[in-house]
């Protein structure tokens, strides 16, 4: 006599339904700070991808949201020492009213000259703030070159990161 797998198959579903469900990854509450260790909750996947940080260097990132405000994250491979902080979020506001999408006066006002390029953008140091509500950290605006004129640039994101080498 043959018996069907129907009941079998029944009660695994039903044992499958009673599971209780995978853990999500815990949310952060605060933005890490750059050079902090990774906490586990940044990396949400076995594989992360990576993001270029600057010049040709390259680390394991992840985008997460903090406060409603998305960031990139990237860190060392070895130590997990948080190398970078980037966001274009227009969410982001910082204290003195800087924001993606604002226009700003760049260089010296006589001519064109970024201070530091920045993969196919510039930072002028000069623009740089805080946002308090995430940290004390200095945040600097990367600029894009304004096509029209070329004394001002259009802020497409902030970063922070331990490459960059600024000169103040």
């Amino acid at each position: 006599m043959h018996r069907s797998p129907i009941p079998a198959l029944l009660f695994l579903s039903a044992c499958v339904l009673l599971l209780p469900p995978a853990p999500a990854h815990a949310q952060l509450k605060t933005l890490p700070e750059l050079g902090s260790t990774l906490p586990p909750a940044v990396v949400t996947t076995d594989k992360p991808k990576f993001c270029r940080t600057g010049g040709d260097h390259s680390d394991p990132c992840s985008d997460i949201d903090i406060g409603g405000v998305r960031y990139t994250i990237a860190w060392d491979e070895q130590t997990k020492a948080i190398t970078y902080l980037y966001t274009d979020d227009h969410h982001l506001v910082t204290d003195n009213g800087l924001a993606v999408g604002n226009d700003l006066r760049v260089g010296d006002g006589r001519q064109y000259d970024p201070t530091l390029p920045y993969l196919k953008n510039f930072i002028d140091p000069k623009w740089k703030d805080t946002d308090t509500r995430i940290g004390s950290a200095a945040w600097f605006a990367v600029l894009h070159k304004d096509d029209y004129d070329r004394h001002f640039g259009q802020i497409v994101g902030f970063i922070q990161s331990r490459y960059l080498e600024i000169k103040q």
